[in-house]
C-alpha cells in the first residue's frame, strides 16, 4: 500500500492543507483556515506541480469540499497532464473574497497559460458581480483562463457571478508566436450563471482565439452579454456549440466574430433580449482575413427572442470584403421574435454574399414585425425549400438558384 505523506510547500498555518501520494501521483487539497492560507496552499501546489521535472505522466490534484476563499490571481504557466477533480456533488468552491483587489491582486480566480493536458472536473468558481442594478459588464472580474493552451477539458462545473468572462480560452496575449496557438478544448456540461460571457477573445490584436473547440451540453442563466467566440487574426476555426441551453439573456444568445468551420446545432436559447444568434465581421480585426466559410445553423430551437439569426459579412474598417461560401440554416424553429421596431427579418443573411446558401426546414412562428427571411442578392442559392411561417409554406418551394 502507498504511504500517504504530507507535503509542506510553503509554512503556513495549515501544515495538512495538502497531502502527497507520490505512488499513485495525487495531491490532496483541503480549505486552509483563513483565506490568505488557502490562497498561498494553492498556489504552492501550482508551483509544485509546475515546477515537476518529469511530467509524462498523469496526476490527479483532489479537491476536498469546502470553500475555498482566495485574495488573489492564482497563475500558472507550464502545466502538463494535471487534472484537477472535485464531487460535483459536494464541490471545491473557489471563491473570490471580500479583500480581493483586482488592481494588485489580478482579474482571474485561475490563470492557465501555455500548458497542455489540463482537465478540470467537479468544481465550482465564483466572482463578484451580482447584477442587482443592471446587466453591464465589470471587465476586471473574471473567471478562469486558459492561454495558448493545448487539450484543455472543463467538465461538470459551476460558474458564478462573473462580471466579465467565466471561462476564457484563447491565444495569450504574450504568446511570442503571433496568430492563434490555442487548440483543442472541450467545455461540457457545465453551469453557467449570472455571468456576462464566455469568451475567446484576446486583449490584443496579433493573436487570435482557438481552434477545435466542442461546446456541448452546458445550461447558462442569466447570461448578461454571450456566448462568445471571437478573433482579430486569422486561423480561428473548427467550433462546434451543441445541444446547449440558454434560458435568459440580457444581449445576445450566441456571438460569433470571425471564424471559419462552425457547426451550431441542436441549442435551445429562450427569453432573450436581442440577437438569439448574431454572426457578424469583427471590423476591428487586423489583416483583413475572410471568414464566414462551412457554418452549419440547424435543429436549433429559439423562444421569446427579441431578434433571430443575424449572419453579416460586412467588410473591414479598410474596405476588405469578406466572402462566405457554404451557409446551412436548416430545420430551425423560432417561437416568439417579439422586437415588431426591429427591421430585419427573423432568419437574416446580409452584408455580403454567400456562395452556397441553403435556407430549408425553418419553422417561424409569432414574429412580431413579420419579417421572415431575407437574403443578400448575390449570394448563391443552393437550396431554398420548406419553410413554414405559422405552420404554412413560405416563400419558393423549390431549388434555385440566382446570382
Amino acid at each position: 500500500m502507498a504511504t500517504l505523506t504530507a507535503v509542506v510547500l510553503l509554512q503556513n498555518s495549515n501544515a495538512f492543507a495538502y497531502q502527497l501520494n507520490a505512488a499513485d501521483r495525487t495531491l490532496s487539497v483541503t480549505p486552509g483556515q483563513t483565506a490568505q492560507a488557502t490562497t498561498a496552499d494553492l498556489k504552492s501546489v501550482l508551483s509544485y506541480l509546475s515546477g515537476m521535472k518529469d511530467k509524462s505522466k498523469p496526476w490527479r490534484v483532489l479537491m476536498a469540499p469546502g470553500k475555498y476563499l482566495v485574495t488573489s490571481q492564482l497563475t500558472v504557466r507550464n502545466l502538463q497532464n494535471v487534472e484537477f477533480v472535485s464531487d460535483m456533488n459536494k464541490p471545491a468552491q473557489l471563491i473570490k473574497d471580500a479583500s480581493w483587489n483586482a488592481t494588485t491582486g489580478g482579474e482571474y480566480l485561475l490563470n492557465v497559460t501555455y500548458s497542455k493536458n489540463v482537465s478540470m472536473i467537479g468544481m465550482q468558481f465564483y466572482g463578484q458581480t451580482d447584477y442587482k442594478n443592471n446587466a453591464d459588464p465589470v471587465w476586471p472580474d473574471q473567471g478562469v483562463y486558459f492561454g495558448s493552451c493545448d487539450t484543455v477539458l472543463v467538465r461538470n462545473n459551476g460558474f458564478f457571478n462573473f462580471g466579465n468572462s467565466a471561462l476564457r480560452v484563447a491565444t495569450h496575449e504574450r504568446d511570442p508566436i503571433p496568430g492563434v496557438n490555442s487548440r483543442n478544448t472541450q467545455v461540457l456540461n457545465n453551469l453557467f450563471n449570472n455571468v456576462y460571457q464566455i469568451s475567446t477573445t484576446t486583449n490584443d490584436t496579433v493573436h487570435g482565439g482557438t481552434q477545435n473547440y466542442l461546446l456541448q451540453g452546458n445550461v447558462f442563466y442569466n447570461l448578461r452579454g454571450s456566448i462568445k467566440f471571437a478573433t482579430r487574426t486569422a486561423g480561428a476555426e473548427n467550433i462546434k456549440i451543441l445541444n446547449n441551453r440558454v434560458n435568459g439573456g440580457s444581449h445576445y444568445g450566441i456571438e460569433i466574430n470571425n471564424y471559419n468551420n462552425v457547426e451550431i446545432r441542436g441549442n435551445q436559447l429562450q427569453n432573450i433580449k436581442e440577437f438569439a444568434m448574431n454572426i457578424y465581421t469583427n471590423t476591428r480585426a487586423t489583416g483583413s482575413f475572410n471568414w464566414g466559410e462551412n457554418y452549419t445553423i440547424a435543429d436549433n430551437v429559439m423562444t421569446n427572442v427579441g431578434k433571430g439569426l443575424r449572419f453579416s459579412t460586412e467588410p473591414y474598417a479598410n474596405g476588405t470584403k469578406v466572402y462566405g461560401k457554404n451557409l446551412q440554416i436548416t430545420n430551425n424553429t423560432f417561437n416568439g421574435v417579439t422586437d415588431a421596431s426591429f427591421g430585419g427579418a427573423a432568419i437574416s443573411q446580409i452584408n455580403g454574399n454567400i456562395n452556397g446558401l441553403t435556407i430549408t426546414q425553418n419553422q417561424l412562428n409569432n414574429i412580431a414585425n413579420k419579417r421572415y427571411i431575407s437574403y443578400s442578392s448575390g449570394s448563391i442559392i443552393t437550396s431554398y425549400l420548406n419553410n413554414l411561417v405559422n405552420g404554412a409554406a413560405y416563400g419558393p418551394q423549390q431549388t434555385t438558384a440566382t446570382k
